[in-house]
């Protein structure tokens, strides 16, 4: 895979796809443009209407409804099915008895942004807003909004730029370190057009995005030099990165497309990390409010595979479904020592004042509560293949979290514990400017 831009797709095989920046949000492409439904008896199909004693006049009794009532295409050229659905009065529907075909006529209030077929399909030509409006004579009209989003296209990615989504709701910090840092829950953003989502996880991270910010200028500071950092600037009520698509989003296509933006960034970065280091470390950074405030390493390793000797957790299948899989396979050490040996990633940020597990301290959580890893350490780490590794941080909030000064603090102990993780296990040094 080359240099990514905007034909880069997400995932594996059996991973939904998305073209980076682009989502289609064509819901199940429907086959027809107007709904079933019943009226006295009589059915409505496709484009015809079963009816009697139906007023001629725009006036009469009805109720033209088109779905969806507002949408995203992103990028030119997808498409979207709408729907019309005659809504009748009591007095209306009462009297229908006999039959009347009526057409639907479709069409957009600017062409130059989107295109409507009779068959009620829209197409995207330019980013901007534009009704689409459904009429039949004698029942009125009804309208939907659509909007299109036509990301910009993408030549290459310098390390410093800031690439946002569609309204800003992803940031992509791009970065010349092998370090890929994301941030997606400790947004705020709260607009109107995603709904609420009803069901998952809804609490914020509280400060996990400026804790990411502070980390990525550690870095900077430390070693001349920056990580890419992906951030989701939504809050979770609306948009949870860190899950499928499907409970993430919940149907929201200006949320799916948040999604899809901020997966996307990753792989960009990953792609980057790749091409100029051949391997690097991904870093999911997140906050617990458990009762042991200490830093939770998760590798994708449960709390009863911690707890196994280190001769158990050196066999074989252990490794495979780990988030570090592709590094066990290229380090002089064992699997158990990589994650809670003297030079594990735990035991440096330890040996550095912040208490972690696992670590040579804490080699497992000691019956405590414990987060092993989510969706995107799942999907950007190196369990399924690559050579990006990647591991969730979890970080309590008092003393840690809860002011600048405790997070720059934290901040410093982890971007030196990196470089020196970076080394060991990696043979990287990125230490000291333009290194």
């Amino acid at each position: 895979m080359g240099l990514p831009g905007n034909d880069l797709f997400l995932g594996d095989a059996g991973r939904a796809k998305f073209p980076l920046m682009k989502l289609s949000c064509n819901p199940a492409d429907r086959p027809r443009h107007l709904r079933f439904i019943t009226l006295c008896g009589a059915m409505v199909l496709a484009s015809t209407l079963s009816c009697e004693g139906i007023p001629t006049s725009t006036e009469g009794p009805f109720l033209l409804s088109v779905t969806p009532a507002s949408t995203l295409l992103v990028g030119v050229g997808a498409t979207v099915q709408f729907e019309a659905e005659v809504i009748p009065s009591e007095t209306a529907a009462a009297a229908m008895t006999a039959e009347e075909s009526v057409t639907i006529n479709w069409s957009s209030g600017n062409p130059a942004v989107a295109t409507v077929s009779a068959g009620g399909v829209a197409t995207a030509v330019a980013t901007g807003t534009t009704l689409v409006t459904a009429n039949a004579t004698g029942f009125g009209s009804g309208t939907a909004t659509l909007e299109v989003w036509v990301p910009p296209e993408v030549e290459s990615y310098e390390a410093g730029e800031t690439h946002f989504g569609r309204a800003s709701y992803t940031e992509y910090v791009v970065g010349d370190l092998p370090i890929i840092i994301s941030a997606p829950h400790g947004g705020a953003m709260v607009p109107e057009e995603i709904t609420d989502r009803t069901y998952g996880t809804t609490v914020r991270d509280t400060n996990t995005q400026e804790l990411s910010r502070s980390i990525r200028e550690a870095l900077i500071e430390l070693t001349g030099r920056a990580p890419h950092m992906i951030v989701s600037r939504l809050r979770r009520i609306k948009l949870d990165p860190n899950r499928e698509i499907t409970e993430a989003a919940q149907g929201n296509p200006f949320a799916e497309n948040a999604w899809s933006e901020f997966q996307g960034s990753i792989e960009v970065a990953a792609e980057i990390v790749t091409r100029d280091f051949g391997s690097g470390l991904y870093l999911d950074i997140h906050g617990h409010g458990h009762d042991i405030a200490r830093v939770e390493l998760g590798y994708l390793l449960s709390r009863n595979d911690l707890t196994q000797s280190d001769v158990t957790l050196n066999v074989p299948s252990l490794v495979a479904k780990s988030s570090v899989r592709a590094l066990a396979g290229t380090v002089d050490i064992s699997f158990a020592k990589l994650i809670r040996g003297p030079a594990s990633l735990g035991a440096l940020l330890q040996q550095r004042g912040t208490r972690s597990v696992p670590s040579t301290a804490d080699p497992d959580p000691d019956g405590g509560a414990y987060f092993s890893g989510g969706y995107n350490t799942k999907r950007h780490g190196s369990r399924d293949g690559g050579t990006i590794s990647g591991i969730q941080l979890e970080h309590h909030f008092p003393g840690l979290r809860d002011t600048v000064q405790n997070r720059n603090a934290y901040a410093t102990m982890l971007a030196d514990a990196l470089v020196v993780y970076l080394e060991a296990q990696f043979g990287l040094t990125v230490s000291g400017p333009g290194s």
